[in-house]
Parts: C-alpha cells; sequence; structure tokens
C-alpha cells in the first residue's frame, strides 16, 4: 500500500469484524511501532496484549460501566441554542462503543511508557510522553498497510490507576492508551468529520 493510501485510510475504527488476525501481523506492527523517535534512545517500551473475552472484560470494567451509563439519544437530541457540531455528533456515536470497540477486537494492545508520573511544567518534561505517542501512530499506520484497522481509548479520570493495578503495571510505567486491532466491519458508519485547510493553517515568520 503506498505511504499517503495508508494515511488517508487511518480512521478510528469502533466495530470489527468476527475475523481472527495472526498473531504475526500484530508482532510486525508491533516492530513498526518500536522505530519511532525516542527522546532517551532507549526505547524502554512495553507492550501489554490482550487476546481473550475474559483478558478484556477484566481490564475495562471501567470503560463498560462509563459506556452504559451514557444515554446517546439524549446527549444528541439535547435543546442547543446552536446547531449540533460535528464533534458533538461524533461524541454521541462514540462513546457507548468506548467498551465494545475494545472487547469485540481480536487483540487490544496497551502500550506502555517509563514515567511514574507526568509533568507539564515545561514542554521538554513531557518528552517520555510525546514519545510514546509516535509510537502509538507507527502502530495506527502499521495496522493500516496490514489491512486493519484500530480503536483508541484514552483512560479517563482515575481509570488508568485502576487498569494499571489491574495488569500489574510496575510503579515505573504509564498507560497512555487502551488500542483494539482487528479487521474493520466494512458496514460500521462513517460520520462526517471536519476537514482543516491546510493553506488556512500555515503561518509564515510568526503568528501575525
Amino acid at each position: 500500500m503506498e505511504f499517503y493510501d495508508v494515511i488517508n485510510k487511518r480512521k478510528t475504527t469502533r466495530q470489527f469484524l468476527d475475523k481472527t488476525v495472526d498473531f504475526e501481523i500484530i508482532k510486525r506492527i508491533l516492530e513498526a511501532g518500536n522505530k519511532a523517535p525516542t527522546w532517551d534512545h532507549n526505547r524502554n517500551w512495553q507492550f501489554i496484549v490482550l487476546r481473550t473475552d475474559k483478558e478484556k472484560e477484566y481490564a475495562f470494567e471501567y470503560a463498560k460501566s462509563i459506556a452504559d451509563k451514557f444515554g446517546a439519544e439524549k446527549y444528541l437530541n439535547f435543546p442547543r441554542p446552536y446547531p449540533i457540531t460535528l464533534g458533538q455528533k461524533m461524541y454521541g456515536y462514540a462513546v457507548p462503543k468506548q467498551y465494545t470497540m475494545l472487547k469485540e477486537a481480536p487483540y487490544v494492545i496497551i502500550p506502555l511508557f517509563k514515567a511514574k508520573e507526568l509533568n507539564g511544567e515545561y514542554v521538554s518534561k513531557l518528552n517520555p510522553f510525546a514519545t510514546i505517542w509516535c509510537v502509538i501512530e507507527n502502530i495506527f499506520l502499521a495496522a493500516i498497510a496490514e489491512g486493519l484497522s484500530c480503536s483508541m481509548r484514552i483512560p479517563l479520570n482515575n481509570e488508568h490507576d485502576i487498569v494499571k493495578a489491574k495488569l500489574k503495571v510496575p510503579p515505573s510505567y504509564m498507560i497512555p492508551v487502551f488500542i483494539g486491532v482487528g479487521y474493520a466491519d466494512p458496514k460500521e458508519p462513517n460520520l462526517e468529520q471536519y476537514k482543516p485547510d491546510v493553506n488556512k493553517q500555515i503561518r509564515f515568520g510568526r503568528w501575525k
């Protein structure tokens, strides 16, 4: 697949086919993640891979409780003094699927980066966090190149600590995201998304 085809095909998938994925493909995807730039040159990332329903149900109990509580119809039809935005439409569609998009994926990849806590005092203090997201983007793009797709859930509130404790992650590591990987269901709805105009985003020399 051509590089720009991969870029253009990448999207968050929330419905997967009930189709087995060869684990050798998952390993290639993780190898692609390891090719990402790293600030400390150690590439001391780790990956927890969940495969069974039991593992996913145990890990994502919090996500299920959030999804089950959310009233999509009420949210989408709530009277607003302005037309509903594309972002709100996506939110109303996505939140109820925050559990099933992980549970129904053949594999869930949980990348881990070495940091006891996030310190945003200076931008450079966030280097460990920034580089793990380079890893994550490589994983997304490699999955597309392999004919697969990914879902993505960023831990909400204290979900990070809950899942970290359940999976016995060492104190020196943090979880940035949960990634479901599998074959996308072609019947999943494609919601309209905002398409920025790069010509309006470019500023030469300074902001104004």
